[in-house]
């Protein structure tokens, strides 16, 4: 560790651009002086913020794959090279370039020292200090949440005696108690806008400190007021008067009423708007924060994962998962109404290229793998609506209202849901703003007085559908109230992989529920099951939490 923090002593404080137009084309390791780079006049702001952006593509990449590859979802092929192989086996090595976390640091560095020299209250940086507040604390989440440990410093490292001093090491416990500690002053902050960079909103660039802080509150879970928190937070920046589009349009997949009569699904393509959702792209409604990648290597860093689609492939996990649903159609015709059931979520056709044509397989001489299209995209989004929604409804459940949590899936929150005590009981809505904060027209969807479940973007009717229901109905309904809260739980880590896969989050949504519930076998078993020739052994090896992180580099 000394070694890497003697590095950033050496690297840029930070990087300085001469307009926005070189974000994605710049020196970021070029040393930069103190004295050079003061940060006291407003024209310092773009350069230094899209500086510290930079810094983020560096770990890029690294958050797709340390999220997917050690979760359950994402297979590796024949060609998958050996590094990022081992990822998916728990064998990454001390000596391998995965097991490094100097790009963190050097974030967190440049964070340190920008903080340093914005922190004033009349400082016209002061917009952008919350910006890098955030930046800082997501990355340290990225340590912790990665190699179990960080070592927590914020002032900036600025000579080799800085680099020689002794930090504290925080557990993951406990660096989510130093941020939220550090981020809570700046919940009610207000980010620069710079217009866009490359296409996208500078906005969107940035991560909103409510949504970082209720990720805290729901990693620390250690009451039910920290759930009420988190859910407070996620309510809170979903209601914003920012953008009052995106919670009342629907992205889904569907089943026309010919194709059922047809059952010729394996020809027919489902209608789809779920694609708009799923990139981070301007054309995304959805979309909340993103990392900007360079599209060619000549404009900076690149993501590879658009050019080395046969290094990837769906796993049985996932298939299985989606396979096995319910698909609903609830046809009204007058008065009357009928129901047509078929198996599969359409959001397997939405995550593959092509809709399975021939021509969108890659082959390895064993197996044919489809082209996963959250990979023919060239930015990484970090959150979107659908997935704070989902964590929301985590908070919620754990908060002790197992049906609204349910609803969020099934029905969605509008008026209509929350007027409907078979839905929702009264007593879960008192003394609960963070739920009654959606009875407001503006959550109905004009076009759809059906609701708009997270279940739906993939499975149709689901608030008409007699078999998704909380609790099941293929076995005995949870005994306890105990186990109904687990039962959702369930169900919304089911939701997470069907709407959220391959999006980065997976190995940290696990971790985070196995840990709740002090249960190592709840993610050694998933994670397991995509090992199926190898089941055993990677089962043992995730019984013990240390093999959960990456190994420091030596």
């Amino acid at each position: 560790m000394k070694k890497i923090l003697g590095f950033l002593c050496f690297t840029a404080v930070i990087c300085c651009f001469p307009s926005c137009q070189d974000m994605l084309n710049v020196d970021s390791d070029r040393y930069v002086t103190v004295d050079k780079n003061g940060l006291n006049s407003a024209n310092d702001s773009i350069s230094s913020v899209l500086g510290l952006l930079t810094g983020m593509q560096k770990i890029g990449e690294r958050y797709f794959l340390f999220g997917e590859m050690r979760g359950d979802l994402l297979n590796t092929t024949n060609y998958t090279p050996a590094d990022i192989r081992s990822l998916s086996d728990f064998t990454v090595s001390d000596t391998s370039a995965y097991a490094n976390p100097r790009d963190y640091y050097a974030i967190i560095n440049n964070c340190n020292y920008f903080i340093s020299r914005t922190s004033d209250s009349i400082s016209p940086l002061k917009d952008e200090n919350a910006v890098a507040h955030a930046i800082r604390a997501w990355t340290y989440m990225q340590v912790a949440f990665n190699w179990g440990k960080v070592y927590y410093i914020t002032d900036p490292l600025l000579s080799v005696e800085d680099a020689e001093k002794d930090y504290p090491i925080y557990d993951i416990s406990q660096t989510v108690d130093a941020l939220i500690a550090d981020l809570e002053p700046y919940a009610e902050a207000l980010y620069p806008n710079y217009g866009d960079v490359y296409g996208i909103q500078s906005q969107l660039l940035f991560i909103p400190v409510k949504v970082l802080l209720g990720d805290l509150y729901l990693w620390r879970g250690s009451s039910t007021a920290d759930y009420e928190k988190a859910a407070t937070y996620y309510s809170e920046y979903i209601d914003r008067d920012l953008n009052t589009s995106a919670p009342i349009l629907q992205p889904s997949l569907w089943w026309s009423y010919n194709n059922f009569l047809l059952q010729n699904f394996d020809k027919s393509i489902p209608s789809d708007t779920w694609y708009n959702v799923i990139s981070a792209t301007s054309s995304n409604w959805e979309l909340i924060s993103a990392i900007e990648m360079a599209q060619t290597p000549d404009q900076g860093i690149t993501y590879r994962l658009p050019y080395e689609y046969k290094y990837y492939a769906m796993s049985n996990v996932i298939t299985t998962l989606w396979d096995s649903q319910n698909y609903l159609l609830h046809y009204v015709s007058g008065a009357l109404s009928t129901d047509y059931y078929t198996l599969g979520d359409l959001r397997k056709a939405g995550n593959i290229m092509g809709y399975g044509q021939p021509q969108y397989f890659i082959n390895d001489g064993t197996n044919s793998y489809p082209i996963l299209e959250k990979f023919s995209y060239f930015n990484i989004m970090l959150y979107r609506y659908s997935l704070i929604l989902l964590r929301y409804a985590e908070a919620v459940n754990r908060a002790g209202k197992p049906n609204t949590a349910f609803a969020v899936l099934k029905y969605g929150l509008d008026p209509v849901t929350l007027a409907d005590s078979t839905r929702i009981p009264k007593a879960e809505l008192a003394d609960a703003p963070y739920i009654t904060v959606f009875d407001k027209q503006r959550y109905t969807n004009p076009n759809n007085t059906k609701g708009t479940g997270i279940h739906m973007h993939g499975c149709g009717d689901s608030a008409f559908d007699r078999y998704y229901v909380l609790g099941g109905v293929d076995a005995a309904p949870p005994a306890t109230f105990s186990d109904t809260i687990q039962w959702v739980e369930n169900a919304i880590c089911d939701e997470l992989a069907l709407e959220t896969s391959f999006e980065g989050n997976r190995f940290q949504d696990l971790m985070r529920i196995a840990m709740r519930r002090n249960d190592p076998s709840f993610l050694a078993k998933h994670i397991a099951a995509k090992h199926d020739t190898d089941y055993a052994r990677v089962y043992n090896l995730l019984m013990d939490e240390k093999n959960w992180f990456l190994p420091e580099k030596k």
